[in-house]
C-alpha cells in the first residue's frame, strides 16, 4: 500500500490548478494538467509509483490532453477564412462579359452583378467569388478553374 500522503499531494496539485483556472479561464492547459493530476492522484491511491514515473505521466497526459483538445477544437470551430468563402460563393444566372454585369444566385436571391475581372467573361453556370458590394450590385471574380 502506498503512503496515504503522495495522493493527496497530487490532489492538492489539481485543486491548485482548478483554482488557477477558475480565477484565470483562458487558458485549457490549466484544466488539462489539473485532469491530469486528478488521475495521477487515483492511480498513485491505488498503486505505488516512482516519482519520476508519476513526474513524466503527468507531463505526458498533460502534453497529450492540450493537443487534444487544441485539434478536436480547431475541428469544431473551423477558422473564419474558410467558412466565409463558402458563404462568397455565387452562381452565375446571367453571362457576364469582361468587366461588365449580369446576374447571380447568391444566399439563394438573385443580384445584379458587375465582374472585376477585365479579360475573362464569366459563362451561365460557372461559380463566382463575391469580394464586394456597392448597394445592390455585387462585385464578384471568377472562381479559379482547374
Amino acid at each position: 500500500m502506498p503512503p496515504f500522503w503522495i495522493p493527496l499531494i497530487w490532489l492538492l496539485i489539481a485543486g491548485g490548478l482548478l483554482s488557477l483556472e477558475l480565477a484565470q479561464p483562458s487558458f485549457d492547459g490549466l484544466m488539462v494538467a489539473a485532469l491530469a493530476a486528478l488521475l495521477l492522484s487515483l492511480l498513485t491511491a491505488l498503486t505505488p509509483l516512482p516519482l519520476l514515473v508519476q513526474i513524466l505521466l503527468f507531463l505526458v497526459l498533460t502534453v497529450v490532453g492540450t493537443v487534444w483538445l487544441s485539434r478536436w477544437s480547431a475541428r469544431r470551430n473551423p477558422r473564419p477564412g474558410q467558412e466565409r468563402q463558402r458563404e462568397d460563393l455565387a452562381e452565375v444566372i446571367s453571362a457576364i462579359p469582361p468587366g461588365g454585369a449580369g446576374r447571380v444566385r447568391w444566399h439563394g436571391q438573385s443580384w445584379a452583378a458587375s465582374s472585376l475581372d477585365l479579360d475573362q467573361a464569366i459563362r451561365n453556370g460557372d461559380q463566382v467569388l463575391v469580394v464586394g458590394r456597392d448597394g445592390t450590385q455585387l462585385q464578384v471574380i471568377a472562381r479559379f478553374r482547374p
